[in-house]
């Protein structure tokens, strides 16, 4: 059995047809493939930032509320506070004044004894 040279011709050429067409088929497969992993994985990563993107909202909203709620019980330590040292401003300006009182109510009786005397005594001169 002769091999013929054209029918050799002929077998290569059907053979590169061939090997061209699938290569054509195998990368629009591949495209198509790539394509539709491609549209999946931006799906997929859309829906998974998006939740994480809920979860980080519901997570600083928590973090906000339980601020607004320790920032309320310092106000309130605070309103206290405030209140403990006005009560106390306003009973040491009583006694202060009482003191005061007292320290003016001395100094003027020694001053009355001072004109009593002075008075009592006989002028000299």
């Amino acid at each position: 059995m002769a091999v013929d040279d054209a029918a050799l011709e002929r077998f290569r050429d059907d053979l590169l047809a061939a090997i061209r067409d699938s290569e054509h088929r195998i990368r629009g497969e591949l495209a198509e493939a790539i394509s539709g992993s491609e549209h999946r994985i931006r799906g997929e990563l859309a829906e998974s930032i998006s939740a994480s993107e809920a979860r980080l909202d519901a997570r600083i909203d928590a973090s906000a509320a339980e601020t607004r709620r320790h920032m309320g019980v310092v106000a309130e330590g605070l309103r206290s506070n405030i209140a403990l040292v006005a009560e106390g401003v306003v009973t040491l300006t009583e006694r202060l004044s009482a003191e005061m009182r007292e320290g003016i109510d001395i100094i003027d009786r020694r001053l009355l004894r001072v004109e009593t005397r002075l008075l009592s005594t006989p002028e000299r001169g």
